[in-house]
């Protein structure tokens, strides 16, 4: 019945030719690299000798792209990505594949990698010989690219035995940046076991160490057949550098999936446009050390971005790999790559850059043809025969593109999460967060104090009070989870101190990104450590409360390492607690509630030492009816692990407890809700301060 369906549909599309051949071009959006065995390698000893080069025919090509790119500067970019979104032909395929097809965590990362399965032959020969294969996926957040391949597998070789693991910046440690990881969790939070972040648990790739031990997870599983590497870095403030920005990261996926790829395997990779020395010099390594090397543009890739993928097949291996190991890790996540050619400009040939000009100047014209036609469109808005084209065309890909890649549906057995996924249906609450236009964004830094200060008082009116479903609005929201006989097992989670808090699950990222941004400068941090500005206090007499203690922690002053006022905080709390009597309460206040250290410690608190908790609207947690001492004894074992690392400055307790315990139900719904009222009434407090200052 399916595939009568899907013939049917897409039969009554076609109509003509013209369509017919547009639709080729939008599937066929590749270039093959033409090897000739004249091209040698340098002596390895030349590697990283000479100073970055350019290429004059590629710098061409780059000016003209940016000049197109150029003219979207004002562009507010919600309503350029809402316009561009209504104009990308491929725009309507995910609806269409969520509708016939309903496959597991679905996203557009999904049908890219689909389309790169599809059109190669990624699976080595070896791999279907032996009936088994390790992937290794990095960069991978938020997973899509691991469920669309275990969907084409169990499609099409649904006897290879399939083995996985995935590296990428952790969204469950808080020193990471928004800007450069994506904190969807959704397939993660199930999966975790298949999650490699390194020897310092933060996921960075570019760091050395964590490379290694990713390598060596991906190893130990098995040959690795297949490794697919969709990094990328947020280029928001340098829309005209993005290779040059993302270089240094492909550079290090590469050097990994090197070492962990056995012979005969497939990696496909992400880049951007061709135009610098760091791109060009990758791909002439990279043409030495496969049988075939594809650039690729799925149809489902935003037409309108440099954006393509590299499907290299058949990995030769280098025999003496060993060798080359020491000069690829001398530039490995650092300067020295950024400052260094990988080779010399005059030690590859020009039959080799007759080529790269062709691919480069292929996309490059794709693009710009697009950025054209969307402003046409833009500026044509009324013109309804332009819609009904677009929309006619938006229909043909999404069928086509259903029937050419043979999807059918998946029994959710086959499933990596058994349909866990579909019961779930949650959606990613913190997606990465962009606001104005380019130029907006590069004004904002050129206002004056009072500017900016109006600027953000505006933000935080239609973008955080506009939304009260985020915030506290009862005086105390109460909570009952205390079960005496509940036996909790403390699990350590081991990483790099945080110097500061970059990013948080447990948070409402806008407010957040509002308290960053206050943060950011040093004139309105000066105005508000010197005003004192100390939380609201809660009234205890509206809380009902017979006896009490009250915990008024410090504010963190940004200038010392946070794990270091983290800990001292803890030890205060836990003074605290031992001074406590049964049926007394503690009122905590300015307790930072965005580390999942501290939200451990809570829970252990609620669950096993009170009878209940409140949250306030004024920034306190009532922590009422202590029940037991003998529930101290967890924190006995936290203060003793501790101090066995006190003097360790490159490994913290970052968690105590799992993550699947900690980020799920009310529990974590209260403590996302009081941080967005905390870090709500922080702003206003501090934006009011700083009007009447500046």
């Amino acid at each position: 019945m399916f595939d009568n369906y899907s013939f049917q549909s897409r039969s009554r599309c076609y109509r003509n030719g013209e369509i017919e051949d547009e639709l080729k071009d939008l599937f066929n959006k590749k270039f093959q690299f033409r090897f000739d065995n004249n091209w040698k390698l340098p002596d390895r000893n030349l590697w990283f000798s000479a100073p970055p080069w350019k290429v004059k025919e590629l710098e061409i090509l780059k000016s003209r792209l940016n000049f197109h790119k150029s003219q979207l500067n004002d562009f507010n970019i919600e309503e350029w990505s809402s316009h561009t979104r209504r104009r990308n032909p491929a725009g309507e395929v995910c609806w269409k594949i969520k509708c016939v097809i309903n496959p597991e965590f679905l996203t557009q990362a999904w049908t890219k990698f689909y389309e790169c399965a599809s059109t190669y032959s990624i699976i080595p020969e070896m791999a279907l010989a032996e009936q088994k294969m390790v992937s290794l996926h990095l960069c991978e957040a938020p997973g899509a690219f691991i469920t669309s391949l275990n969907h084409f597998l169990k499609l099409n070789y649904p006897n290879v035995n399939w083995k996985w693991v995935a590296n990428t910046l952790n969204p469950y440690y808080e020193g990471n940046s928004p800007s450069s990881m994506i904190s969807d969790d959704r397939f993660m939070f199930h999966t975790l076991n298949n999650w490699d972040f390194g020897i310092d648990n933060t996921g960075n790739l570019m760091d050395w160490e964590n490379s290694q031990a990713t390598v060596r997870k991906a190893t130990s599983l098995g040959k690795v057949q297949l490794v697919t590497a969709d990094g990328s870095i947020d280029c928001m403030q340098r829309p005209d550098a993005q290779e040059e920005v993302t270089s240094p990261l492909h550079y290090c996926e590469i050097v990994t999936a090197l070492q962990a790829l056995a012979p005969g395997g497939t990696l496909i990779f992400k880049l951007f446009t061709i135009f610098e020395h760091f791109t060009v010099n990758l791909l002439y390594l990279i043409n030495h050390l496969f049988g075939e090397v594809n650039i690729y543009k799925p149809v489902t890739s935003r037409q309108g971005n440099s954006e393509v993928y590299a499907v290299c097949l058949k990995y030769k291996g280098i025999a003496d790999l060993e060798t080359y190991i020491p000069i690829l890790k001398t530039a490995y996540g650092t300067e020295f790559y950024g400052n260094n050619s990988l080779f010399r400009q005059d030690s590859i040939p020009e039959s080799f850059f007759k080529q790269i000009e062709e691919c480069a100047g292929y996309f490059c014209s794709i693009q710009c043809q697009v950025i054209n036609n969307n402003l046409q469109a833009y500026l044509m808005q009324k013109n309804i025969a332009l819609h009904r084209d677009i929309k006619q065309i938006r229909t043909l890909v999404a069928t086509e593109f259903i029937w050419q890649y043979g999807l059918k549906p998946l029994e959710n057995e086959q499933e990596i999460l058994k349909g866990a996924l579909h019961e779930e249906n949650k959606v990613n609450m913190n997606p990465r967060y962009h606001r104005g236009s380019y130029t907006e964004r590069q004004l904002y830094t050129k206002l004056s104090l009072k500017e900016k200060s109006r600027n953000l008082t505006s933000f935080l009116q239609t973008e955080i009070l506009s939304n009260p479903l985020i915030l506290i609005n009862e005086q105390v929201k109460w909570f009952t989870f205390y079960d005496k006989d509940l036996s909790l097992n403390l699990v350590f989670t081991y990483g790099l101190p945080l110097q500061k808090i970059n990013s948080s699950k447990f948070i409402f990222v806008p407010i957040f990104r509002l308290f960053q941004q206050i943060m950011a400068e040093d004139e309105f941090k000066e105005i508000i450590f010197s005003k004192g500005i100390n939380s609201s206090k809660v009234k205890l007499n509206d809380v009902d409360m017979k006896s009490h203690r009250v915990l008024v922690l410090p504010e963190f002053d940004h200038s010392e390492c946070y794990s270091l006022f983290e800990k001292r905080c803890f030890q205060s709390i836990i003074s605290n607690l031992k001074l406590l009597s049964v049926g007394e309460s503690l009122v905590l206040q300015n307790f930072n509630l965005l580390t999942h250290f501290n939200v451990s410690v809570l829970y252990i608190m609620s669950r096993k030492c009170f009878e209940k908790i409140g949250f306030t609207s004024s920034d306190s947690i009532v922590l009422c009816n202590f029940m037991d001492k003998a529930s101290l004894s967890y924190f006995d074992v936290i203060q003793i692990e501790y101090g066995n690392l006190q003097n360790n400055d490159k490994k913290d307790i970052l968690n105590v407890l799992p993550v699947q315990t900690t980020n799920v139900g009310d529990f974590f719904n209260n403590i996302v809700f009081y941080n967005n009222t905390f870090y709500r009434n922080k702003c206003t407090e501090y934006l009011v301060t700083i009007e009447q200052s500046v």
